[in-house]
């Protein structure tokens, strides 16, 4: 059974390994810290009873006004598409909306396909495009939005 909750510094570590094993620009532990510490930040956890207190997920939002960006959602590759994913963004999408925001962004590498339909099923939709935004490899960006 999974569980959702927000994250704890004790879980971290747990969520650097998550990102590391599945972006090439992950976030790394002072990252999660920096966000823990903004009072604009939200990171969402999943959990499943089977793996205890360890991660098997997270999602990552800023908020300001009425907007909020998605810029870090992962989940561990042996439980991806088992709807960790879609479950992470409605707590997010909850937790945005609970904090004024009306719309939430993202970008996400153009080849990102499992990404794309992701974003696509929970109601993204593509805005623009920003070219050369990633590295290793150099990559296009696709900005997406959806309505709160």
């Amino acid at each position: 059974m999974i569980s959702i909750r927000t994250a704890e510094k004790k879980d971290f570590e747990a969520l650097e390994k998550i990102s590391v094993s599945s972006m090439s620009e992950p976030w790394h532990e002072k990252d999660f810290e920096a966000a823990y510490k903004n009072e604009f930040a939200v990171i969402i956890a999943a959990f499943d009873k089977k793996d205890g207190e360890e991660p098997v997920g997270y999602a990552v939002g800023y908020f300001a006004c009425d907007e909020a960006e998605l810029p870090s959602i992962a989940v561990r590759s042996d439980r991806r598409r088992l709807g960790i994913g879609n479950r992470l963004l409605e707590a997010l999408f909850k937790e945005m909306k609970g904090h004024g925001a009306a719309k939430i962004f993202l970008e996400v590498r153009e080849s990102n396909e499992a990404g794309l339909a992701l974003y696509e099923k929970n109601g993204f939709i593509t805005v623009g495009t920003r070219r050369h935004f990633y590295g290793d490899p150099e990559e296009d960006a696709l900005v997406m939005m959806r309505l709160l």
